[in-house]
């Protein structure tokens, strides 16, 4: 079964989990425990049993990191790690995730438990992202870059 059947002209400079540059970057494998697998640039939250992971959502207080995109993907699960696949999850380094407002370069990285969307601010009771930033900018919602560690 082919990942993609359609192509076009250009590339897109950016997709959620992709690697966003050669900063050194720290990652870590855990199992994907839920059921719908979880998708390339979530954030992950320690899942029920050791070196498991979830996506990050109501109930959870903490962010292991952010799961970055992997180009070796199974094609039944061509935008995501499926259940029981290990996922790479970055701790450290720069990686592309989708913003759910406007952000600007130097504001800090919250995460909506009820949505999993990135935010700049606790509103929605957010969780922050411990030394996280936001390493681009942009308009409204839309692809950004964040360092991690």
């Amino acid at each position: 079964m082919a990942v993609q059947s359609t192509y076009s002209a250009t590339l897109s400079a950016a997709v959620a989990g992709m690697v966003g540059n050669m900063v050194p970057a720290t990652f870590i494998s855990r199992t994907v425990e839920d059921a719908a697998g979880i998708a390339f640039g979530l954030a992950a939250a320690q899942g029920t049993e050791d070196y498991e992971c979830s996506a990050f959502g109501s109930g959870d207080t903490a962010i292991i990191g952010i799961v970055a995109r992997e180009r070796d993907v199974d094609p039944a699960t061509p935008s995501k790690f499926a259940q029981y696949e290990n996922a790479r999850i970055m701790t450290k380094g720069c990686v592309w995730v989708t913003a759910s407002v406007a952000v600007n370069a130097g504001d800090p990285v919250y995460v909506i438990p009820a949505t999993g969307a990135y935010a700049k601010t606790s509103a929605s009771s957010a969780v922050l992202i411990a030394n996280a930033r936001w390493e681009t900018s942009t308009t409204g919602e839309g692809l950004a870059l964040v360092r991690l560690g």
